[in-house]
């Protein structure tokens, strides 16, 4: 027997192994499945004859528990145990058989193992030698390596003693359910073994390989969710088959992407991103990838061009479900859209076969509630906003001056809007602001006017300072007294404003000289509504306060109506007007 040292600080390893690289401890059960099934895989490649199996059993004793897994694979020679076990970073695949078949990559599988176990004991006979080996690792950075006498049958068999802080990983219930999380799919029958009895790990079928009628009912019993459909999907580029389920739920844009991810039918991740397109949050997926190259942990792909060629095969599969569905299940595809109609947008969006299969179901907030893109097409013509602030702030008088306006400010609405008068030249679609709204209110008639001349001219008085000019129109609905309408310029000051209140004096400077140039164009108005009946007695009152008071919080009014972000001296306005205004009444008293 001899001794030998690992060419790597393994304790630095071992330490980037379990705190920084594997997402959970158990995944050692996945690195040694991997390995079991490396190794037969090669092994099947030179005898048709073949046929692979692991045995995995757990020994325990009063002081020291003990697991033991066996592979009949190819095994290996004294030189490729030095080889393989001792360089850390050499693929121990053979040059004559292609990456592809394999799962691992970077040889350090078996190091895993001693994030729970001290010592890690190998006994190895190949099926190109006649030598058994023995090769016994420690997690002080040593080995030894011996010959035995000649083994009956070819092949690789692990033993690991648990260290004191790991014996919950030896524990039965959790090593057959790291076996069943890794290996329920794996094309090499796996048994595990204590005592007496024995189990068969992986004998049911891959959701993949089901019906979907089976494959909804695998969704549910392993989520525990009544799916809405499950979706077939393949990649030929990456070599990929899957089901996706769509949720019964509405998920948020933001949300995580995660699904179950196995690689040549392993286990690889149950939260992995990034492995289907971004506007496909509604639906998690359970995938098998073949040809796809994994990062050190194998736990994530490499970003590369051939992931999105995938992601886009595999969004491809979805489309056409939608497309199917559409033809032969409307009502469900109605249902879906109900729920998920965020992420549809976002397909419609991208794809115009799409947006003409799906525009007319999907719906939008108008001036007239939340109506379907085909229940606003039976108008002669569409208007809407570009923002959301815009939106509120002439929704209420849109809708009295009849004018479905579309509220273009949620994600998407605006780019599938503007996509329809691209499409549907036919369709009018006319895009609306509050200056433009204000140009359809009706005109006083020149007696009125100079009744409420003085009063106007007051009004322009109490909102100068607030960079405010006053106007009086007649327009419904009339319990709506004021309408504060601005440009984009004004919009752009009063979040600039708002802005530099909560920034450094570094930033706030560069607000002040970016401001300076468009405050001598910018401008607002707040326009009076000579129909409502408040502003009737305000305009008859001859008290100068009374009248000041009210034009300011009316203003202020305005501006939450319209979402408008407060300056500081709005702000004040806000909360001193309110009891300004009692006080005033309560002196009148």
């Amino acid at each position: 027997m001899e001794n030998y040292n690992f060419k790597v600080n393994l304790k630095g390893v071992i330490d980037i192994l379990s705190n920084h690289l594997y997402s959970s401890p158990d995944v050692f059960i996945r690195e040694v499945l991997q390995n079991c099934v490396d190794a037969i895989t090669a092994r099947s490649k030179e005898s048709q004859e073949y046929e692979g199996s692991i045995i995995v059993e757990l020994y325990n004793s009063t002081d020291i528990k003990t697991l033991y897994i066996e592979d009949n694979g190819i095994g290996l020679t004294e030189e490729e145990v030095h080889m393989f076990l001792s360089e850390i970073g050499r693929s121990s695949k053979r040059e004559s058989t292609s990456e592809q078949d394999f799962i691992g990559r970077f040889g350090i599988g078996l190091l895993s193992c001693f994030i729970v176990s001290e010592e890690i004991v190998l006994i190895t006979k190949s099926v190109h030698s006649h030598e058994t080996i023995e090769w016994r690792g420690k997690s002080d950075g040593s080995y030894t390596i011996k010959k035995l006498k000649d083994l009956n049958s070819t092949g690789t068999r692990i033993y690991l003693r648990s260290k004191k802080e790991s014996e919950e990983f030896f524990e039965y219930e959790k090593i057959k359910s790291a076996l069943e999380k890794y290996g329920s799919f794996l094309p090499y029958l796996i048994h595990l073994k204590k005592g007496e009895t024995s189990i068969s790990i992986n004998k049911q079928k891959a959701p993949w390989e089901m019906t979907l009628e089976n494959a909804l009912y695998f969704g549910k019993s392993k989520y525990n969710i009544d799916f809405l459909d499950a979706i077939p999907i393949h990649s030929t580029i990456g070599g990929a088959d899957g089901i996706v389920y769509i949720l019964p739920y509405k998920v948020s844009l933001n949300a995580k992407k995660k699904h179950q991810v196995y690689v040549k039918r392993m286990m690889m991740s149950n939260k992995m991103e990034g492995i289907l397109p971004d506007w496909a949050f509604f639906v998690t997926g359970i995938i098998n990838i073949n040809n796809l190259n994994l990062t050190v942990s194998r736990e994530s792909f490499h970003d590369e061009d051939m992931l999105d060629v995938v992601k886009d095969e595999l969004g491809e599969c979805i489309k056409k479900y939608f497309i199917q569905l559409s033809l032969f299940n409307p009502s469900l595809l109605q249902r879906i859209i109900s729920i998920h109609y965020s992420s549809i947008k976002a397909l419609a969006v991208e794809d115009d076969e799409l947006f003409t299969l799906f525009i007319n179901l999907l719906p939008f907030t108008t001036s007239f509630g939340n109506l379907t893109m085909g229940e606003i097409r039976n108008r002669e013509t569409i208007y809407y906003t570009t923002t959301l602030d815009e939106f509120r702030q002439i929704s209420k008088v849109a809708k009295a001056q009849g004018l479905c306006v579309i509220n273009g400010g949620y994600v998407h609405d605006l780019e599938l809007v503007e996509k329809m008068a691209e499409l549907f030249p036919d369709i009018e679609m006319i895009k609306i602001d509050p200056t433009d709204i204000k140009d359809t209110f009706e005109e006083l008639s020149l007696q009125d006017r100079l009744e409420v001349y003085e009063f106007i001219k007051f009004a322009d008085v109490c909102l100068q300072t607030f960079k405010c000019s006053a106007d009086i129109k007649r327009f419904s609905p009339s319990d709506l007294p004021v309408l504060y309408t601005s440009d984009e310029d004004m919009n752009f000051l009063r979040s600039a404003q708002q802005t530099k209140g909560q920034s450094n004096e570094l930033f706030a400077s560069i607000i002040d000289d970016i401001s300076q140039n468009i405050t001598a164009t910018s401008f607002s108005q707040l326009c009076f509504n000579y129909n409502n009946p408040l502003i009737q007695k305000i305009i008859e009152s001859r008290e100068k306060q009374l009248q000041s008071l009210t034009i300011e919080m009316l203003y202020v009014q305005a501006l939450l109506m319209g979402n408008q972000p407060l300056n500081p001296a709005e702000y004040k306005l806000l909360n001193s007007g309110l009891l300004n205004l009692i006080e005033y009444a309560a002196e009148r008293k």
